[in-house]
């Protein structure tokens, strides 16, 4: 046995039928007094076929409503399980990226201390060496005062030396001059004495050693002058030999020194570049973990605003098909009415 479907083809074939009721025409193929009763079971007969068929078509609408909200709700579920997967994996995303931005934000926190104890123990190293460098130059400074100190006492010590070595030799030419004149006066008194007791024959001898007297005295004196004039001379050399040796010992001490305040000051400046750099390295560092941060805050907004994007795209278009297939029943059931 074959079943016959409600479809609208099926119900414009018994809205027919019942107007083919109404103007059924019976007066010519009936008895005349059977028309009457004939024509009113037609015309019950076609009010209960409209009947059906406006019931049929309320349950048949009824049905579509019911399978359009069911369809609506099976829509709306797998929306809203959709929204909720996306929602856990946009919360998982933002998870997972919170951790790694934590981790990161710690690496950069961990990275920011160590850097901040090395610029702290170079701040130190520069502070002990500036502190060493002061103290070196310091004593540099006491042991070039000592040393000229010693350096010009020395050079006193030297000139009262030949100060008083050329007093001593002025007193012992002055005892040198007066013992020979002393010697030369005993000499001619002696040579007067042995002149008045020799004859005058000797006169000529007497001269003539009072000549060879003289020059002898003279001789003597001139070695004796030459003697104390040498001794001047080495007196004034070896001062002068002193005054150079503590000139170039003062000399020495001064360069030496500048050498080591130099050394210091260029440590001094190589470790403040160097906590330069290292300060410069550690806000590079720190402006790239910024940058990072943002470049990850941007990328979740967007990543955020993406899905959100999607989710209303998607749900525009469910809704604009749901739409569409109301749209199409309510037609076809309209088609079918008339």
């Amino acid at each position: 046995m074959t079943t016959t479907k409600p479809d609208p083809r099926f119900l414009a074939q018994l809205t027919d039928a019942a107007q083919k009721l109404q103007s059924l025409d019976l007066q010519a193929h009936v008895l005349h007094e059977a028309a009457p009763s004939l024509l009113e079971e037609s015309a019950e007969l076609s009010q209960r076929l409209l009947t059906l068929v406006d019931s049929l078509k309320t349950a048949l609408e009824a049905r579509v409503s019911a399978d359009l909200a069911a369809k609506e709700a099976a829509i709306r579920a797998r929306e809203q399980a959709a929204l909720e997967k996306e929602a856990a994996r946009a919360a998982a995303l933002e998870e997972k990226e919170a951790q790694r931005l934590a981790k990161e934000q710690a690496a950069a926190e961990k990275a920011a201390a160590k850097a901040q104890a090395e610029a702290e123990r170079e701040a130190a190293k520069i502070a002990a060496a500036e502190a060493k460098a002061q103290l070196l130059a310091e004593k540099e400074a006491q042991r070039i005062a000592k040393e000229q100190a010693a350096a010009e006492k020395a050079e006193a010590r030297a000139a009262a030396a030949a100060e008083k070595e050329a007093q001593r030799l002025a007193k012992e030419q002055a005892t040198a001059e007066k013992a020979a004149a002393k010697a030369q006066a005993d000499a001619e008194r002696e040579a007067a004495k042995q002149a008045a007791a020799e004859a005058k024959a000797h006169l000529m001898a007497e001269k003539e050693a009072q000549r060879l007297a003289k020059e002898q005295a003279a001789a003597e004196k001139a070695a004796e002058k030459a003697r104390l004039l040498a001794e001047q001379a080495a007196a004034r050399q070896a001062a002068a030999e002193a005054k150079a040796l503590a000139l170039a010992e003062r000399e020495a001490a001064k360069e030496a020194a500048a050498a080591a305040r130099l050394q210091a000051q260029q440590e001094v400046e190589a470790m403040k570049a160097a906590a330069a750099a290292l300060k410069a390295k550690q806000d590079a560092e720190r402006q790239a973990a910024q940058q990072a941060e943002e470049a990850a805050k941007a990328r979740r907004a967007e990543a955020r605003a993406q899905a959100q994007a999607e989710y209303e795209a998607k749900q525009k278009a469910r809704q604009a098909a749901s739409l569409a297939i109301l749209e199409a029943e309510k037609k076809a059931l309209a088609s079918a009415g008339r």
